[in-house]
């Protein structure tokens, strides 16, 4: 049986086609880090049975977050994996200041928050241009 702090949540604060906002609070650990995942990865499944590939913006608001450890770098960095690829951006809102020094200190923050859009436009620029100078004569 896995034990789950009562005071951990995670609530859908606003969803529409491009943009999904949700609230997290209480600590982000080793405990609770499992459930955060399944959590965010069932609200982005929903989110594209109703809305299709539309979303554009997950905003993952923490101004609830009581605590982190390694664990949080960990799951974020999965979420990460599944977004950006998908074109998209997360955004890290009302971050504590803990928080945000761990993930300066780790050198991570920058790269969880990169525009997804610009990434894959200049992915796509970059990868045109190199069908094209591959069928030049």
């Amino acid at each position: 049986m896995t034990y789950l702090p009562a005071d951990f949540t995670i609530t859908i604060r606003s969803a529409q086609p491009h943009a999904l906002h949700l609230n997290v609070a209480g600590d982000l650990d080793y405990e609770t880090s499992n459930w955060f995942t399944n959590e965010v990865n069932q609200a982005l499944d929903t989110h594209r049975e109703q809305h299709g590939p539309a979303l554009e913006d997950l905003h993952l608001d923490f101004s609830g977050l009581t605590g982190i450890d390694s664990s949080a770098l960990t799951v974020l960095l999965l979420l990460h994996r599944r977004t950006h690829p998908a074109g998209i951006t997360l955004h890290l809102d009302q971050q504590p200041a803990y928080m945000t020094r761990v993930l300066e200190i780790t050198g991570i923050a920058d790269h969880l928050t990169q525009d997804a859009r610009a990434t894959h436009t200049a992915a796509g620029i970059a990868h045109d241009e190199q069908n094209e100078s591959a069928s030049a004569p």
